[in-house]
């Protein structure tokens, strides 16, 4: 498939995004330690959101509610809606629905790919921004903005390389930076490399500009979203699908990452196969058996023409590019959520660990249909009869 090499992807996903709608709804909720629940109440419910508060306490979405209080005591625990006994997911749709209201104003081509995360084609909208004259993309256009590969370039270019000791050398890759050590990298790294983009002769730095005015146009769709919808939301900009989902989930949350092609090769040698969309699943464990590949970065030494025989033709082909950054799948404008999470446990006694129980509860759930049908069958037979009934009442007193 013939796509642009300049074309600029943006993903753009909500952050904790049923819990940021409860608090929406309750703001006595924010900054607190939170989750929703699902509609199940056994042992308080399974978590299928957890805010960062939370996360900070060790509370996590394996968890059900019950012990998500023990882990954390002052968290609060929302519940999903319910109607007639089944989860209702409306008041989530429709704050997704409104996200993506907000981004196709800054892009003519969005994919809703679930609930609560959308691709957006910017290729078209950065190259307006280029062909008007924009000007030069500044640091504070890009306030909450990382490049990977351009972090750790802070003290390269603070001069501290050649005053470090090899001991505090040891002493920093020890310890973890804090907060404030990781915005001065951040600053660092992204002023490097918009000198580079600028004040570079180098030919293919014009790829690079385009990523750049993209991650100034999500900028202003991320503060767009929150000022208008009260949601936070990362992103993840790149010159494909594959690197946009990636680079979005490096830096979270509140955060937007810009993962270009140059910087792909050292990302992908500790990248594991599992976090890459389309090997989570069936296909990565076969990489993994088949390759004994653990990183994106393992599978750059085989072969086209091998993988193609171990994945057949059409895996094969598509993991020897993604390997190597690359990706040919469009983003395809659709407004739609792709797939929303929704899901009915059996725990404890109602576990269904045998064929018998799956059987009965499947036509338990079949008779429940089979009601409902037949339930909406008579009352609209009893609609019919009142409607003709009243008619017939008109035109004999009109006879």
């Amino acid at each position: 498939m013939a796509l642009p090499m300049n074309r600029v992807v943006g993903l753009i996903d909500m952050d904790c995004f049923y819990v940021g709608v409860e608090q929406r709804r309750n703001p006595e909720l924010k900054g607190k330690p939170c989750a929703v629940v699902q509609y199940n109440k056994w042992k308080g419910g399974g978590l299928i959101a957890v805010s960062y508060e939370a996360r900070a306490c060790g509370v996590s979405r394996s968890m059900r509610g019950d012990e998500a209080k023990i882990k954390c005591p002052d968290i609060q625990l929302v519940h999903v809606p319910e109607v007639r006994g089944k989860a209702d997911l409306t008041r989530y749709r429709d704050a997704g629905a409104q996200v993506i209201q907000v981004l196709c104003r800054f892009s003519s081509c969005v994919e809703r790919a679930s609930v609560d995360e959308a691709f957006a084609d910017l290729t078209e909208a950065v190259n307006n921004r280029i062909a008007e004259g924009a000007g030069k993309i500044t640091l504070s256009q890009l306030r909450n903005t990382h490049v990977v590969g351009w972090d750790d370039k802070a003290a390269e270019i603070a001069g501290k390389e050649e005053t470090q000791s090899a001991e505090e050398s040891v002493r920093c890759e020890e310890e973890k930076p804090s907060a404030e050590e990781k915005e001065i990298q951040r600053v660092h790294g992204v002023s490097a490399w918009l000198s580079t983009v600028y004040d570079s002769d180098e030919i293919d730095r014009c790829n690079d500009l385009h990523l750049t005015v993209a991650a100034a146009i999500v900028e202003e769709m991320r503060v767009a979203v929150y000022e208008e919808l009260e949601l936070r939301c990362s992103a993840g900009i790149a010159h494909n699908k594959m690197l946009a989902k990636l680079a979005c989930g490096i830096n979270k949350p509140n955060k937007q990452t810009i993962l270009p092609d140059a910087s792909v090769f050292a990302l992908f040698t500790s990248f594991p196969l599992g976090k890459v969309r389309g090997l989570g699943g069936k296909l990565g464990e076969q990489v993994k058996q088949l390759l004994g590949a653990e990183y994106m970065g393992d599978v750059r030494s085989s072969s086209r023409q091998h993988l193609q025989q171990q994945l057949g033709d059409k895996a094969g082909s598509w993991l020897y590019d993604a390997c190597r950054g690359v990706e040919y799948e469009p983003v395809k404008d659709r407004l739609l959520p792709q797939s929303i999470g929704c899901s009915k446990n059996f725990p404890g006694i109602a576990v269904l660990n045998t064929q018998d129980k799956v059987n009965h509860t499947k036509g338990a759930r079949g008779l429940s249909v089979l009601s409902s049908l037949l339930l909406h069958l008579i009352l609209a037979l009893l609609w019919s009869l009142v409607f003709y009934t009243s008619i017939l009442l008109v035109l004999s007193q009109a006879f």
